[in-house]
C-alpha cells in the first residue's frame, strides 16, 4: 500500500534550458495538489499529465514565491483556487511588470499570455486541509526574493517542505533581490525547526534534506566572503572585481549551471552588499 503523500517532480523550461526549474504534484489519497507551476505552458501540462496518469483530480495550486519561473505556468490552473501569501502576489505582479516582455521572447506562445496570479490570499500559520491532509503555510517575508513563502505537508511518507528557491542543488543561485541576511536567517530557521529527516522540495535541482541546506549556507557565505576580500572596495565595481567574486564561488561550486543567476547585475550585487555591509559609504 502506498505511503501519501507521493511527490511527483516536473523539470520544467528555464528558460533556454530544456529541464530545470521544479514544480510538484503532490499526490494524496483521492486529489492531487500542485505547488509552484514553472514558467512555460507545456512544462505546467506535464504536472497535469501526471495527475491524469494516477487518476486523481488537481484541487488546488499552492506558490512559495513570486519569480517568473515559478508563477507563469499558473495560466493552466487559472481554474483552481491559487494560495499565496499577499507579499508573494505583490511580488509577482512587480516581477511580471518587469520581466513579462523577456519572458514572452524566451518562449513565445509557450508563455502564457496574459499571466495568471494566485487569487486566494493565505497568511503565516494557516492550516490548509487537502484530502484530509494539512499543508500548513509559513510566510517567511524576505531572502531569495522579496516574499518566500514554505508549505510543509506530514504524511506517512514524512514531512515535506516545499520552499522555493531558499535551496537549489548543484547550480548557482540568484543575490540579486538583496536579502541574504535574511535568507542565512532563513536557513538557520529552518534547521532549528524541522525535523533532521524533513524532505526538502526547492526551484533548481534533486530535492534533498538538510545536508542540502547546509551546502547552500555554504554557498552563500562563499559569496558573502568574496566580496568582503576584495581589497580595494571601489564603486563602481570593476570588470577584474566581478570575475573575483565569480571565480570564488565557483571555487565552492565548480562548473557554470545556469552561472547567469549568479552574475546577473553582479556589479550592482557587489556595491550594494559592500554598502550594506558597511564596507563603503
Amino acid at each position: 500500500m502506498a505511503a501519501y503523500p507521493i511527490v511527483h517532480r516536473v523539470a520544467g523550461k528555464f528558460p533556454a534550458l530544456p529541464n530545470h526549474v521544479n514544480a510538484f504534484l503532490v499526490e494524496l489519497d483521492h486529489e492531487c495538489v500542485v505547488i509552484d507551476a514553472t514558467i512555460a505552458l507545456s512544462s505546467a501540462r506535464q504536472l497535469v499529465a501526471i495527475a491524469q496518469k494516477v487518476k486523481k483530480p488537481i484541487k488546488a495550486a499552492l506558490m512559495t514565491h513570486g519569480h517568473p519561473d515559478h508563477y507563469s505556468g499558473l495560466k493552466v490552473f487559472e481554474n483552481l483556487p491559487r494560495y499565496a501569501s499577499q507579499g508573494c502576489l505583490d511580488f509577482a505582479r512587480k516581477e511580471d511588470a518587469e520581466k513579462g516582455a523577456l519572458g514572452k521572447s524566451y518562449h513565445g506562445d509557450d508563455y502564457a499570455e496574459p499571466r495568471v496570479f494566485p487569487d486566494t490570499i493565505i497568511k503565516d500559520g494557516a492550516a490548509l486541509v487537502l484530502d484530509g491532509y494539512t499543508f500548513t503555510f509559513s510566510d517567511l517575508g524576505p531572502g531569495e526574493s522579496d516574499a518566500d513563502g514554505m508549505w510543509v505537508v506530514k504524511g506517512a511518507s514524512g514531512t515535506h517542505a516545499f520552499i522555493g528557491d531558499l535551496i537549489a542543488k548543484d547550480c548557482h543561485s540568484f543575490f540579486r533581490d538583496g536579502h541574504l541576511q535574511e535568507w542565512m536567517k532563513l536557513l538557520d530557521r529552518l534547521e532549528e525547526t524541522l525535523p533532521a529527516d524533513v524532505h526538502f522540495y526547492y526551484g533548481h535541482g534533486e530535492p534533498g534534506g538538510m545536508a542540502q541546506l547546509r551546502w547552500q549556507r555554504g554557498y552563500n557565505q562563499a559569496f558573502i566572503d568574496a566580496i568582503r576580500a576584495i581589497p580595494a572596495k571601489t564603486v563602481p565595481a570593476s570588470e577584474t572585481v566581478k570575475q573575483s567574486v565569480v571565480t570564488a564561488v565557483q571555487k565552492y561550486l565548480p562548473g557554470d549551471s545556469v552561472i547567469f543567476l549568479l552574475t546577473y547585475d553582479i556589479g550592482h550585487v557587489i556595491e550594494y552588499y559592500w554598502k550594506r555591509y558597511g564596507m563603503v559609504k
